[in-house]
């Protein structure tokens, strides 16, 4: 396996642009040895070799001392030609010692070389200082010389490029685990900051995992529901469709505040699936809609209510009979409705009120009316204030028969009414009727009213106080 082989991707490249450019620079080699005909002879016989294009080039050390300051000055000497006996029997050896030892360097060829081999047992030398190679001076011709000299070249070649890529390596490992650590930190910080932007939440929050546990309940979600067991029960409990993929849905419901008071709610959901595509949980969130219902209600009855008598204001009225001539009891077609009648009143002589006892009198009339008219009316019926003094109610599934009996307890109703004034004086009233059907799917608005008109009309033509039908 070559050096490129324990790299990859990135590492490669980034090892590959650390090696240095192809040089032409001379093989240093360094020659230890006292005696300088060694030094000379050695320039002679690697004076016509190359090795990958490039010559050798002897750096001398005469010494073992001489040596040691050259080696820590240059890092980049390949190979060492060492002789045993210099300053002393051993001073090779102990050079040998210092290259490995002192100095860590692990690199470096050594080439022991000695005239008296007697003196330095090859094997035991070789296995106790670590060199690579060991020959008498005599037997070193050229090639010899030559090929000890290129095995060394290489293997120093070789374990510097190893020990390059190493430090790639180990450089690119730290770095990725200071990244790792750099981003599982803010990770880390980042859940922090979700788990309290959910607590700081004003809507409730919750997430149940894929086996069905309630593992996140945010503060809002505690404050609604104080009792653990009464929050779980209504997590758990059937609220809205069951969610078969990883679109959100929502549904409206109410449940109780710790207050007592009934909240409305806007419930949001939405499954969550792993990257495998398999159920993960749910999430939710709730919206406290009940204020906005309350303002919903109040700006509907104020759109719809005549704001003195709080019967239905004109315009409603004239809706509900408008969908009650198509057909629609509610918010879905009726074709078979039943029977139905419009009664139209107006109070009789309505302006003597005003002009005798005040426009309070006149106020405290038509309130007066409605709450007597509701008195005899049924859920089902409806009565709004058409303007002034006149009202039109509606009588659902009743037939003309039927209308003109109410319409005339209406009126009975009516003149017997007693009305109170604040300075304790009571007065009285009456009322004219006029009774038409309603007749679905064939008359419009304008033609019911038209004959209901026309009977509340003649009522008054007739004398008032009356019932008249059309």
């Amino acid at each position: 396996m070559s050096p490129d082989d324990l790299l990859f991707g990135d590492e490669q490249a980034e090892a590959s642009s650390e090696q240095p450019s192809v040089s032409t620079a001379p093989w240093p080699i360094l020659v230890v040895d006292d005696d300088e005909q060694v030094h000379a002879m050695t320039r002679v016989l690697l004076n016509d070799f190359e090795f990958e294009g490039r010559r050798f080039a002897i750096v001398s050390a005469f010494s073992a001392a001489e040596a040691r300051a050259i080696l820590a000055e240059r890092t980049d000497l390949p190979v060492v030609l060492l002789d045993v006996v210099m300053e002393t029997q051993d001073a090779g050896l102990r050079l040998v010692h210092h290259i490995r030892r002192d100095l860590g360097n692990r690199h470096i060829r050594i080439i022991l070389r000695t005239g008296q081999p007697g003196q330095a047992p090859e094997r035991d030398v070789i296995v106790a200082y670590d060199i690579n190679d060991y020959k008498s001076k005599a037997e070193l011709t050229a090639q010899k010389l030559f090929t000890s000299l290129i095995g060394a070249v290489r293997g120093w070649r070789d374990l510097v490029t190893i020990e390059t890529l190493n430090h790639s390596l180990e450089r690119r490992v730290a770095e990725r685990t200071a990244e790792l650590e750099r981003q599982t930190a803010l990770a880390d910080e980042q859940r922090r900051f979700i788990e309290n932007l959910v607590e700081m939440m004003p809507s409730p929050v919750w997430y149940r995992d894929s086996a069905g546990r309630s593992t996140l309940c945010n503060r809002a979600f505690r404050d609604l529901f104080p009792d653990a067991t009464d929050g779980i029960e209504w997590i758990v409990g059937a609220h809205g469709r069951t969610g078969t993929g990883t679109e959100a849905y929502s549904f409206e419901t109410s449940v109780v505040g710790p207050d007592g008071d009934p909240r409305e709610l806007l419930v949001v959901k939405r499954p969550l699936t792993a990257a495998d595509g398999t159920a993960a949980g749910l999430i939710g969130i709730a919206t406290d809609i009940t204020e906005r219902r309350r303002m919903e209600h109040e700006l509907h009855r104020l759109a719809t209510t005549d704001p003195l008598s709080g019967a239905h204001n004109r315009r409603h009225i004239l809706d509900l009979l408008d969908r009650m001539l198509a057909g629609q009891g509610g918010a879905e077609p009726r074709p078979n409705v039943g029977p139905a009648c419009l009664v139209m009143l107006d109070i009789d002589h309505f302006k003597r009120i005003n002009d005798a006892l005040g426009h309070a009198a006149g106020d405290a009339a038509i309130r007066s009316v409605v709450e007597e008219i509701r008195r005899h009316l049924r859920a089902t019926d409806q009565i709004g204030r058409i303007g002034g003094e006149e009202f039109a109610i509606l009588l659902a599934d009743t037939s003309h028969t039927d209308g003109a009996a109410i319409a005339e307890r209406l009126r009975s109703g009516l003149a017997a009414l007693a009305i109170p004034l604040p300075d304790g004086r009571r007065f009285q009233l009456t009322g004219s009727f006029g009774l038409t059907d309603v007749r679905p799917l064939v008359d419009t608005v304008e033609s019911v009213l038209g004959r209901a008109d026309q009977a509340l009309y003649r009522a008054k033509a007739l004398g008032r106080n009356r019932v008249e039908q059309n």
